[in-house]
């Protein structure tokens, strides 16, 4: 939703492709019916993610369902794009290097991408946060911030040791409204981050702030469980596309936005997609 208003908001004319019961990418064809429209562009966005605990699942069955709904929709949509000569940019992850699910398939896209000479580029996320439905795939810190919003206090599933470089989901929208208008421009894969680790605690400290800040409480709680490791890698931030786009919006300032949204909502969350 965020990269639509984006667009939008500077006068674009957007297709939007809202979610899997509007239409079902992983069904070759599906996107035929756009055939009678003039598209210019794509933001691929439609991928089978979510957050730590839904990608670093131990149960067969979500393993399975990333790689085997990912794969499918590879297979229905890039090939639909370039039968049709239309750039696009594809959203992949840095965790792109990880050994599950996940990261296998966004390397697979990633490599496909690389192939057609040009034509796709790839954005590689960094721990994008935003108000949305709370759930499997929901990420952490949309899951603290609407317990805190609904009760006041939220608890970790980990020790909360472990690093992150977070990234507002508008500050990521503007990153993939750039790169369609700086297309042929934009180097093959560029990093869209803030380059500043924050542990998970810190991360905590810094909601319960920005929650104080409007008269709120909101305090984390901690398990004894570690988070499963992840290398610790550095974004690549003076690309093309840095020459164009910082992140404007500070973690304090997105966590206030968050829980105010959640309180806002009057549920467990309302969806903001990317």
């Amino acid at each position: 939703k965020k990269v639509v208003t984006w667009l939008r908001n500077r006068g674009y004319n957007v297709l939007e492709v809202r979610d899997r019961g509007h239409f079902d990418l992983r069904v070759e064809g599906i996107l035929d019916a756009f055939d009678s429209y003039d598209v210019r562009y794509c933001v691929f966005l439609a991928c089978e993610v979510g957050g730590a605990k839904f990608i670093e699942s131990s149960k067969q069955d979500v393993q399975v369902g990333i790689i085997s709904s990912n794969v499918r929709m590879y297979q229905s949509v890039i090939p639909w794009l370039t039968a049709r000569n239309i750039p696009f940019v594809f959203s992949s992850s840095y965790l792109q290097g990880t050994h599950n699910g996940y990261g296998s398939v966004k390397r697979l896209g990633e490599s496909w991408i690389r192939a057609l000479g040009g034509l796709g580029k790839v954005l590689r996320l960094w721990n994008v946060y935003g108000a949305e439905n709370v759930g499997l795939k929901s990420h952490v810190l949309s899951d603290w911030a609407q317990q805190c919003a609904e009760g006041g206090k939220a608890e970790s599933l980990t020790d909360g040791w472990e690093e992150r470089q977070f990234t507002h989901a508008d500050d990521a929208a503007a990153a993939l409204g750039i790169a369609m208008e700086k297309h042929w421009e934009m180097d093959e894969v560029s990093d869209v981050s803030s380059g500043d680790w924050i542990s998970m605690r810190d991360a905590a400290g810094v909601l319960s702030a920005a929650a104080g800040s409007g008269g709120w409480e909101c305090g984390v709680s901690f398990n004894a469980k570690a988070s499963p490791p992840r290398e610790k890698l550095s974004p690549h931030l003076n690309g093309t596309l840095h020459k164009y786009w910082k992140p404007e919006i500070p973690l304090q300032e997105g966590c206030r936005r968050l829980i105010e949204e959640y309180r806002a909502s009057g549920r467990e969350g309302h969806k903001q997609e990317l």
